[in-house]
């Protein structure tokens, strides 16, 4: 059994991703007592699973792909383990990858005629 299956946490953690990351859509975003010293953080809640508490790093992704934190509702996200310095140690850390729409498939032009349309002036 692992640390994480035997505490299991609230939040996601690095090691809920490590092994394969996850893509969820943003529900909500809200700010919450967090922590035995019940400090207020972000909390990134998503349609299914568990929240991801916010650093600074994530919201500038965030930020950078969908602009200001109101208009983030329904956007997708993947969530991955990668590796980051805290307190002069190397330890895992959850990071966010914003999952850009699809461009619009391109339409194929058959006939060359349909670009040929007369412009009045």
């Amino acid at each position: 059994m692992r640390k994480n299956e035997a505490f299991p946490s609230t939040y996601i953690k690095a090691a809920d991703v490590k092994a394969k990351p996850i893509i969820v859509a943003i529900s909500h975003l809200a700010q919450e007592a967090i922590g035995q010293d019940k400090q207020e953080k972000h909390v990134l809640h998503f349609e299914h699973g568990k929240p991801l508490v916010l650093n600074r790093v994530n919201w500038e992704m965030l930020e950078d792909a969908f602009g200001d934190s109101d208009d983030w509702t329904g956007h997708k996200v993947k969530l991955y383990a990668a590796r980051t310095t805290f307190q002069g140690k190397t330890v895992d850390c959850v990071r966010v990858q914003p999952m850009a729409p699809q461009p619009a498939a391109k339409r194929v032009v058959e006939d060359v005629d349909e670009l040929n349309d007369e412009i009045t002036i």
